[in-house]
């Protein structure tokens, strides 16, 4: 889960083992002990370094070098050791996550009803209307109300609970309902 990456704008990004996001843009490289200009310690993106980049050719094509072992020892140590910007915690970013993925759940909904967004369900579903779909349109905003009142009740959870003590953000994830499409209602 352990992430570092240093880019050619020179910006950090690092997570944290227990899952804390964080950027500092516009600095200094770290001293990891030993040379790079770009550095991608992430499972998903590869594990190397750009040693020399050259700003006249597309990143997708700059040399890259396998990160050593010792290269991601010393990186493993800097995560470990850095700290995250002042302000900034564990529960905070769960908050915010939970959040989006409310959205999105929303967001998704509306798109199986045949809604390009959420707002376009709001104007179908009003008391009032006439558009064809909406009683579709009345379905998507019952699942935003009901999803919002367990993102804002799962948000409390969050707060009230110590950092160390967060459970893996999958479970506060998992609480939210997946978005009801029409071939679920029977």
């Amino acid at each position: 889960m352990n992430q570092l990456i240093y880019t050619e704008e020179n910006n950090l990004h690092v997570t944290k083992p227990n899952g804390l996001r964080y950027q500092y843009e516009n600095v200094e490289k770290p001293n990891l002990g030993f040379d790079f200009d770009v550095v991608i310690y992430d499972m998903q993106e590869g594990e190397y370094k750009i040693v020399n980049y050259n700003d006249d050719i597309p990143f997708e094509q700059q040399e890259r070098t396998a990160l050593e072992d010792s290269d991601m020892d010393a990186i493993e140590q800097f995560i470990n050791q850095s700290e995250p910007p002042t302000g900034m915690c564990l529960n905070d970013q769960f908050m915010s996550d939970i959040e989006n993925a409310t959205r999105e759940r929303i967001e998704d909904c509306s798109n199986h009803y045949r809604f390009p967004s959420f707002a376009e369900c709001v104007y179908a579903g009003r008391e009032g209307s006439n558009h064809p779909f909406r009683s579709e349109a009345r379905r998507v905003m019952e699942f935003a109300d009901a999803t919002w009142s367990i993102c804002f009740s799962t948000q409390e959870e969050i707060m009230a609970t110590r950092e160390d003590h967060l459970k893996p953000f999958e479970e506060y994830l998992h609480i939210l309902p997946d978005p009801v499409t029409p071939d679920s209602i029977s």
